[in-house]
């Protein structure tokens, strides 16, 4: 595989848990993405607009600051409906896979964002580029096979089971748009998380352990999806819920709704890891907290994206 772009962990870059925070792993990933599209020709013009309409990611390595990281990548497949990206984040002076992604990009027409078609000749040159998916790239608890936009939940139903997380909001400056009033297809998690949180769903970023260490939740895997794209001024709200909780991991599923016209906007599916950020290791989720998180576990809205 080609090296798409080079960096470094910066000390801006490092989160609550100690080491780089996973959107700057998403953020890496996209810049070595713009760069693999824009040699096979496929970049946004007066005509068109390259979107990303998927990104599943998995952590291998936890990465602290100072250390150099390389985007790797290639094409895994094209057609007139899409293309999907293989990436590696690498740390080369460790040699060792820092996290793995598989990126969607689709093709758009500026004004409506209605859905368009691939050329023959961007096509051709993305597949002589491509490369495959390597099993340790491959997810282990969200799948990639389904489309979780694809059969979500109602948003009555998740109003009726109180799953809100954050309160009813206009999509407003804080949001990055573009010239016709476009959300960003970077900006799942500003939507997602942004805004006021509803009461008792307030960001717990460390919890206490009877050792006097403390734990936080490591994002394993990830996976993010458009169903539509969102504008300036549509009222928006996010909700979620766990999915399924084993000894040392939770998988939560979070969607956002446009409330006016009760549509899905998008899905976020997250893994999650109990981790000791005293011990720097993975911990079984202590009671306590396996008792606050299941009052949230709906399992049977694990339908779409996970296996």
């Amino acid at each position: 595989m080609d090296v798409l772009y080079k960096t470094e962990v910066t000390p801006d870059q490092i989160d609550h848990l100690g080491h780089m925070n996973v959107r700057y792993y998403s953020a890496h990933a996209r810049t070595g993405a713009a760069e693999l599209l824009a040699s096979l020709g496929l970049t946004s013009d007066g005509g068109r607009i390259v979107v990303g309409r998927d990104v599943y990611v998995r952590h291998h390595r936890e990465q602290l600051a100072g250390a150099p990281l390389e985007v790797r990548g290639g094409v895994l497949d094209a057609s007139s409906e899409r293309v999907r990206l293989y990436e590696e984040l690498v740390n080369p002076d460790a040699d060792e896979v820092a996290a793995t992604f598989v990126l969607t990009y689709e093709v758009t027409d500026p004004s409506r964002r209605q859905h368009l078609e691939v050329d023959d000749a961007t096509v051709a040159v993305a597949r002589s580029a491509s490369v495959p998916l390597p099993e340790y790239g491959r997810p282990r608890s969200i799948s990639l096979d389904e489309d979780p936009t694809a059969r979500p939940p109602s948003l009555d139903l998740v109003l009726e089971r109180g799953l809100a997380i954050r309160q009813v909001r206009a999509i407003g400056d804080d949001v990055e748009v573009d010239d016709g009033g476009f959300v960003s297809s970077i900006s799942v998690g500003e939507l997602m998380w942004g805004g006021d949180p509803m009461p008792g769903a307030e960001f717990r970023p460390l919890e206490p352990l009877p050792d006097g260490h403390e734990m936080g939740f490591a994002t394993m895997e990830s996976r993010a999806s458009w169903a539509r794209p969102a504008r300036r001024g549509d009222r928006v709200q996010s909700f979620g819920a766990e999915v399924a909780i084993q000894d040392k991991t939770m998988l939560s599923r979070h969607w956002l709704f446009d409330v006016d016209r009760a549509e899905l906007i998008a899905v976020f599916s997250v893994l999650n890891l109990a981790f000791d950020t005293t011990a720097r290791r993975a911990i079984t989720i202590p009671d306590t907290v396996r008792s606050r998180i299941g009052r949230r576990l709906y399992p049977d809205l694990a339908d779409a994206g996970s296996r």
